[in-house]
């Protein structure tokens, strides 16, 4: 395993970033310093990149979803934040809620892995168990997005579970859940979503009485439509990302005195990291990849794997860019 320190000054990289005119694939210096170094083979596209472009806040090498190869060829994912391990949050074992974990995220507070390879602390490799391909374990960075939401829910066998929106999210949420024992019913509502949802075992509908509700959409009809749908005493996660401020009512949630939970990126459950039991999830379960990755671009065609990642209604689920 080469140390990165070993990085001539003259090297370059290709990478893609946000210029003034929208996504560009940039030449910049190779990535040096101390660290492990990936060989990128596959970058996915999340919908907090395409909002990060739309809101002019990428300001480094987007990519946090990211798998590929280090030096000696282990085929690793990497875990794309790095927790301080000193404050109040960390000492409580909460890590995933370290104070600096945004100023450690690849592709918001560094330069993340939409690039020819990324340096990384030893402790962000994951590697990957046998049979998951590198060219589909950026999916398990959103995989452990959605195990926590479900560990967040407490869902286990035999629980009745709902999912609302059917994007990437919501779908590995719907896939969990299942491979948890749940029984789980999804919103989706675009036809290519429903047969991807249909692959992963879940049913398309409106389930009622659920014991948990997954809102994986972030709206306020979602979060209307979620509570209608949880049982008195269930449990709603919110799951999606709103990156402006929405307008909610709690009257049906507290007069069915739903339980509220917010899940946010992920830690540890079960005296493991989630990221970890994420990777296996992703080993045991081949059907998932060919049910979320619909679109797969070369890294110079990021500008359009971008436009193409968010147009849902042409077909896109999951998107991935291969340098």
């Amino acid at each position: 395993m080469r140390n990165a320190a070993h990085t001539t000054d003259t090297a370059l990289v290709r990478a893609v970033r946000c210029s003034g005119t929208g996504i560009e694939v940039a030449e910049v210096g190779a990535p040096s310093g101390p660290g492990v170094r990936v060989t990128v083979r596959s970058a996915g596209i999340c919908g907090s990149d395409l909002e990060m472009v739309r809101l002019g806040l990428a300001a480094v090498t987007i990519g946090h979803e990211v798998a590929g190869e280090l030096d000696d060829g282990t085929a690793v994912a990497v875990h794309p934040f790095s927790a301080c391990g000193e404050c109040d949050e960390c000492r409580s074992g909460r890590s995933h809620l370290c104070r600096s974990v945004v100023a450690s995220m690849l592709g918001a507070g560094i330069d993340g892995g939409m690039s020819d390879e990324v340096i990384v602390a030893p402790g962000m490799i994951v590697p990957l168990p046998d049979g998951v391909a590198t060219g589909d374990a950026s999916l398990v960075e959103p995989l452990a997005v959605a195990l926590h939401a479900c560990n967040r829910g407490g869902i286990t066998a035999g629980m009745r579970v709902g999912v609302i929106g059917a994007g990437t999210i919501g779908l590995l949420c719907a896939a969990v859940a299942r491979d948890l024992g749940a029984e789980v019913t999804i919103t989706a509502r675009h036809a290519h979503q429903a047969r991807a949802a249909e692959t992963l075992g879940a049913t398309v509908g409106e389930g009622r009485d659920c014991d948990v509700v997954i809102d994986a959409a972030g709206s306020a009809s979602a979060f209307a439509e979620a509570t209608a749908r949880c049982r008195r005493a269930g449990t709603l996660v919110l799951a999606a990302t709103t990156w402006e401020p929405i307008e909610v009512s709690f009257f049906r949630a507290q007069m069915r005195e739903i339980m509220i939970v917010p899940a946010f990126v992920y830690g540890e459950a079960h005296g493991e990291r989630e990221f970890v039991t994420a990777a296996r999830i992703l080993g045991e379960h081949p059907e998932i990849p060919g049910a979320l990755i619909t679109h797969r671009f070369g890294l110079d065609e990021a500008t359009r794997a971008f436009a193409v990642a968010a147009d849902r209604a042409a077909g896109a689920i999951k998107v991935v860019l291969h340098p």
